[in-house]
């Protein structure tokens, strides 16, 4: 008698004093990186029901069929945002229903006091100020505060890793208690910067501790890495950094310069140190492309003994009829395909410029998708990862004999070699032989723009055509 009163009482309680309860639901609208905010569906009581945006976003693609946060099981940045996503996901969550359980009046719970809640989770006064104090949160603050797209954070954090590595490089050689300060930089130390860009492969050598602290690349999960035997004899670790070209490290200097400028313009710091300090113009040499009859004896050539260089072959020859970037390549499913054409807007300027591109499909381009037809795959083509697909472009190159020498500049020495063709074709030189191809046949840039994606007056266009010995030879033939 007595146990059942008990359990009469417990389910009052629970009855009227029900806990918290939250779900999710990702949006349809997208931000400027392609990604949707989590909402927040908060369950306080029978009668009251919030749905609240958690200042979270996420690729729709990593959004799992539970709704929650599917996590990439390939080490590296995306692992990490995307872990660091769910982190977020849980502690508001935690907040809000710690919140919701402790209040008594629950009238009081309204839309403006949610919205209030996600603004002070995601910009806590107190981690405010102290992050006035430290170089690098700073640094984390013009990402979250300034609006980069997914791939220009994945490059300012590879200048982050850099600048911790040159911090302990700096307390390694010099003073055991040098901390980088935004305040104190000057035009020494922005040079000293460059000079440790530039000769990273070499410190990693000398002071391989450093790289055990800070990877060089965030893929690299070995502490000790192994070392493999060169064709010099000479042994290099895995993971060890490649000698930067000069053009690289320009690239670098710049994003860093624009960070300076954004901290100057928002009163984080009194003086801008790039005011005296010139940042290296990046050098190319004349663009290298493949012809049309070169294109035609790679992709006719037999590769029938090695399917998967054969698909990686197919794969490159449809890049160079439809002139995108690698980038946009892999994310073309049969969804683009309309009307005979394929449509996008570039990953790389829908920011500044969504503009839809669309590039009719010829009979090669058609035949490549129909080959390779799979309503089990969501991608259009076999792709592999963007490393390996070079490394394979240049394999099939070496198999179709493209093998003629051309002239370049070597980006480390800024002076020119010869090299053979198949050494230096990679992903990028299908677009330019896209470009070069069409420019070839009617030396219009705007209307090769509108194909390619580049804009009136571009200066990056001018990298990606040439005038070759034929078009020289019909403005000689002009003068009669």
């Amino acid at each position: 008698m007595f146990s059942n009163k008990i359990q009469l009482l417990l389910r009052c309680h629970k009855k009227h004093f029900k806990m918290a309860q939250t779900n999710y639901v990702l949006t349809q609208a997208t931000n400027s990186a392609g990604e949707s905010q989590i909402h927040l569906r908060l369950y306080i009581s029978r009668n009251i029901r919030l749905r609240i945006g958690s200042g979270i976003w996420i690729d729709r693609k990593r959004w799992g069929k539970k709704n929650d946060i599917n996590i990439t099981l390939i080490p590296g940045e995306e692992r990490e945002a995307l872990l660091e996503k769910r982190a977020k996901l849980k502690a508001l969550t935690d907040l809000f229903e710690a919140e919701i359980n402790s209040c008594t009046d629950k009238n009081t719970l309204t839309r403006e006091w949610a919205e209030k809640q996600v603004r002070k989770f995601h910009q806590p006064v107190k981690v405010q100020k102290e992050r006035v104090q430290n170089f690098f949160s700073i640094m984390e603050d013009y990402l979250s505060r300034h609006k980069l797209s997914e791939s220009r954070k994945k490059h300012f954090r590879v200048i982050m890793r850099c600048l911790k590595r040159y911090e302990l490089y700096r307390q390694t050689t010099c003073n055991h208690t040098f901390k980088l300060n935004i305040n104190t930089l000057s035009y020494d130390q922005l040079a000293d910067i460059e000079n440790f860009l530039a000769n990273e492969h070499e410190v990693f050598k000398a002071y391989p501790k450093i790289y055990d602290i800070v990877p060089y690349s965030t893929k690299e999960a070995k502490k000790i890495p192994k070392r493999k035997p060169k064709e010099d004899g000479e042994e290099s670790k895995f993971g060890m950094p490649k000698a930067r070209g000069q053009n690289y490290v320009s690239d670098i200097m710049t994003r860093f310069r624009s960070f300076i400028i954004w901290a100057n313009n928002n009163d984080i710091i009194a003086n801008n140190p790039f005011k005296t300090y010139s940042v290296g113009e990046s050098v190319y040499g004349t663009p290298i492309y493949i012809s049309n009859e070169e294109r035609r004896q790679l992709y006719e050539a037999d590769l029938s003994d090695n399917p998967l260089l054969a698909a990686q072959r197919d794969i490159f020859v449809f890049q160079c009829l439809i002139g995108c970037r690698v980038s946009d390549l892999y994310k073309f499913t049969r969804n683009n395909i309309i009307n005979g054409a394929m449509e996008y807007i570039q990953k790389k300027t829908k920011e500044d410029r969504p503009i839809t591109i669309r590039v009719p499909l010829n009979s090669t381009a058609q035949e490549i998708i129909a080959r390779y037809s799979d309503p089990r795959c969501g991608s259009l083509l076999p792709y592999i990862s963007e490393q390996k697909y070079n490394v394979k472009i240049k394999e099939a190159f070496k198999c179709a004999g493209l093998e003629r020498m051309v002239t370049t500049i070597d980006q480390r020495t800024r002076q020119e070699v010869q090299r053979p063709l198949y050494e230096i074709a990679s992903s990028h030189m299908a677009r330019r032989s896209f470009i070069g191809n069409i420019y070839k046949q009617v030396k219009d840039p705007n209307l090769v723009g509108a194909l390619s994606g580049h804009k009136e007056g571009s200066k990056a266009f001018a990298r990606y055509r040439t005038i070759d010995d034929d078009m020289k030879k019909e403005l000689i033939d002009m003068l009669g």
